[in-house]
């Protein structure tokens, strides 16, 4: 027999999206219940930003030894201990989960362990260890996220074929790796293995890798990974993974003809896709495009009192986005006005350069017919830049002809991820070029290219 509990806010799925709503709900004086058949922080923590932002730390620090002599500094040549890298990823990822655990604690958020599901529009049913539990919930927040995408080509399940979930964990290095997919997670992964050394093939259908940038960044960031002794196919198309005697052998389809890359492993990271699946939302009645749950503005499903947020919905795919989410979602439910501005959303691929992206590309201007303006300042002439032995890229500010409002900011460089968000609040705010343009800058930093940048786009560039 079922035990009932009943609660304000249930939430199903603990990753940034719903542990965050939870936090949230608990703010606003709610009862709540969070499901999770996993560790706590979902896929974030545990299998994807968390572990492979550690990861590429350790990569970044193996770059900066092994150009140590140009800074001055005679050392020897590092060497990788895999282990140690993972048992240090680990234990990050780790304290992370726990502090999640903390702040449920510390909210009074009631954490169920299992499998959760839906029974009906206010009741959720719940897979424990000793036995089944039911929810009785006001509202429901679906937060179930995402995981990996497989192309079912042939192949595909054949031994030493991987997605991120496994690339963050592998025990030993593999001396090649074929990428197939050059979008965030392809390019940050193949970055890492590149660094610790094994040989990559970096594979991508479209013509640009990071298609979703501006073009600009995506031909620099080429350039950067072709340098780094990374081999890049754009515009080919994956048809088959077949096993050989020294591993595997991906065959594509390209403008050119056919071609072929061996590989010890290969990475499959052509996207995500919603995890909706044996959820009960079909039978409850909610209503879905393919697997994604349909929401309108307000983050509401085709049943008034269940809510989705975060990757189970279609958008970006992005954490940050699902956490906004999840406090808007649990604000409107509770009576509030909750919301999430769309168009001051950071993206951030953590390559060496990096990037960091927000609002419109100058792409996406053309195509909606919007007239603009673009500055644009190199971080080669950046004397921080300079100084920290790292010139390559460039930032770009895109703001509306009429008003000068900033619509759009793209950044490849160093520290760009960091640098994004002055642009994100600008967006945010609705602040102009050239209100950027007269806020001081310090000097010697990293943000006086984004000054630069929008000076150059009221054309009054100082240093170009």
């Amino acid at each position: 027999m079922a035990e009932h509990t009943k609660f304000q806010i249930g939430i199903l799925g603990a990753g940034p999206g719903g542990y965050v709503a939870a936090i949230r709900a608990a703010q606003l004086g709610a009862s709540v219940a969070l499901v999770e058949q996993d560790a706590l922080g979902g896929t974030c923590l545990n299998r994807g930003c968390i572990p492979s932002k550690a990861l590429i730390s350790t990569a970044e620090l193996l770059d900066e030894i092994r150009h140590a002599n140009q800074y001055g500094i005679e050392v020897g040549r590092p060497t990788l201990n895999l282990g140690q890298a993972m048992a240090r990823k680990d234990k990050i990822v780790n304290q992370l989960v726990k502090g999640v655990g903390f702040l449920m604690k510390k909210g009074h958020v009631a954490v169920f362990s299992g499998r959760g599901r839906l029974l009906a529009p206010h009741r959720l049913g719940v897979a424990l260890q000793d036995g089944q539990r039911e929810l009785e919930c006001e509202t429901i927040i679906l937060a179930t996220g995402s995981e990996p995408l497989v192309i079912p080509i042939p192949g595909h399940d054949l031994p030493g074929v991987i997605t991120s979930d496994q690339a963050v964990h592998l025990t030993e290095l593999p001396a090649s790796m074929a990428v197939i997919g050059g979008g965030p997670i392809g390019v940050e992964l193949a970055y890492v293995y590149s660094r610790f050394g094994s040989r990559v093939t970096l594979i991508e259908m479209l013509d640009h890798l990071v298609p979703a940038e501006d073009d600009d960044i995506s031909d620099t960031l080429e350039r950067s990974l072709k340098k780094g002794g990374i081999k890049v196919r754009t515009g080919a198309k994956v048809q088959a993974i077949e096993q050989a005697q020294t591993g595997l052998v991906v065959k594509y389809a390209a403008p050119d003809g056919q071609g072929q890359v061996e590989a010890e492993r290969v990475l499959m990271a052509v996207g995500r896709r919603a995890c909706t699946k044996n959820l009960g939302l079909e039978e409850v009645g909610v209503e879905l495009d393919r697997s994604n749950v349909k929401v309108d503005d307000h983050r509401r499903t085709s049943i008034e009192s269940i809510f989705a947020i975060g990757d189970c919905t279609r958008g970006a795919g992005l954490a940050h986005t699902a956490s906004h989410e999840g406090m808007a979602a649990v604000e409107t439910a509770l009576g509030h006005e909750g919301h999430v501005n769309y168009d001051a959303i950071p993206a951030c691929t953590f390559t060496v350069p990096e990037i960091g992206s927000v609002g419109l590309t100058e792409r996406a201007c053309q195509e909606r017919g919007v007239k603009y303006t673009v500055g644009r300042f190199d971080f080669r002439a950046s004397g921080k830049a300079l100084a920290m032995n790292a010139r390559e890229g460039f930032a770009k500010v895109i703001a509306e002809q009429s008003t000068g409002k900033v619509l759009g900011a793209h950044i490849i460089g160093p520290g760009a991820t960091d640098l994004v968000a002055e642009m994100a609040l600008a967006i945010q705010l609705g602040a102009t070029a050239e209100q950027i343009a007269e806020t001081v800058h310090a000097h010697p930093t990293l943000p006086e290219v984004l000054h630069e940048a929008a000076l150059d786009s009221i054309h009054r560039a100082l240093h170009k």
